[in-house]
């Protein structure tokens, strides 16, 4: 898990505001909204028909990010380069499963650099 001061960085560096990933399960099916995380995983299957499944984790945990493959060509760059992304997108749950299906992806890895200068006596577990 990464520092919690990073929800700070929202306010200094004008970001949307970032639902935390343990908070998705008490959100209503086919809610817009706003994830931030570290990329732990990027899978792009053969199988997939060209959807990229990526595992962000904050904070408090961690969520399965859908990139259809026209998301995925719009923001190829970001969707692969990128360590610390913002995503925008469609809550979608099933049974105990919850994805966020992708419509927008920003590269934030810049504030790696501010993360790395927290003060991690801060840290969550």
């Amino acid at each position: 898990m990464f520092c919690s001061c990073f929800v700070h960085f929202k306010d200094m560096y004008k970001l949307p505001p970032a639902t935390l990933i343990k908070d998705l399960k008490d959100k209503p099916q086919n809610s817009n909204l706003w994830v931030a995380g570290l990329v732990i995983v990027r899978q792009r299957p053969y199988t997939a028909n060209g959807t990229l499944f990526i595992t962000l984790e904050d904070e408090t945990g961690t969520a399965n990010i859908i990139c259809w493959e026209n998301i995925f060509n719009k923001y190829k760059s970001v969707a692969i380069y990128s360590q610390l992304l913002l995503v925008y997108g469609t809550l979608k749950s099933e049974q105990s499963v919850i994805n966020i299906i992708a419509k927008r992806l920003e590269n934030i890895s810049y504030l790696l650099d501010k993360i790395e200068n927290c003060d991690y006596s801060n840290m969550i577990n």
